[in-house]
């Protein structure tokens, strides 16, 4: 019974919490995430971080501005083709996610994206990088998976990486689909905390099963 009361008292101190956030960094937000999410691979996203930069300055108790800050950099990075620029691009995600790390360190939004961003760099160079940051990525995935189990960004991440690992090493294409098929079947049922929070990944998850 004490357990269970303990439990009401967080979900109302929660539930407060979100009504009591200023209407107007709401809307702000909400606008911008939208933006961001809805972008089409190769647009850069610049803009949209300096935006979400200045909300993170302004409200600095919140860690969802500098984690969409550090995805756009992310996304970014991907449409790179450049290595430097790519390892230049991922260092400013780093900063906006260590940032997002000292507001907010038990949410599994930020071990899958600690874990994307070690597959970014690892994709640099593949061949020198695989063994550092396909551990760190892996890692923040079981961290992420601790959590939430059922959050389907961390299955399009595994699949992801193992459908790009070449088969002799364990990967392919083949191996990869029942984790393409896991991530379509969470995303069903999949819904983001808030307007504010992620909620990408499932366009991905199609696309990439189309090609099979």
């Amino acid at each position: 019974m004490k357990k269970f009361l303990m439990s009401i008292v967080v979900l109302i101190v929660a539930a407060n919490a979100i009504f009591a956030q200023n209407p107007n960094y709401v809307k702000a937000m909400e606008s911008l995430v939208s933006e961001i999410q809805n972008s089409q691979f190769g647009v850069p996203l610049q803009a949209q971080a300096n935006k979400m930069e200045r909300i993170a300055s302004a409200e600095k108790t919140e860690w969802l501005p500098n984690y969409w800050v550090a995805y756009c950099y992310l996304m970014d990075s991907y449409a790179e083709t450049d290595g430097g620029k790519k390892d230049l691009l991922l260092d400013k995600a780093d900063q906006f996610l260590s940032i997002a790390d000292k507001i907010n360190v038990k949410e599994e939004e930020l071990e899958i994206l600690r874990a994307n961003l070690a597959s970014a760099r690892m994709s640099v160079s593949p061949q020198d990088r695989w063994q550092k940051y396909g551990q760190l990525s892996a890692k923040a995935l079981g961290q992420a998976k601790s959590m939430n189990a059922e959050n389907p960004r961390i299955a399009l991440l595994e699949a992801q990486g193992i459908f790009y690992t070449p088969e002799a090493f364990g990967g392919g294409k083949d191996k990869a689909k029942g984790v393409f098929d896991k991530a379509i079947s969470q995303f069903s049922a999949f819904k983001a905390k808030s307007s504010l929070h992620p909620n990408w990944g499932e366009n991905t998850t199609k696309y990439m099963l189309s090609q099979y």
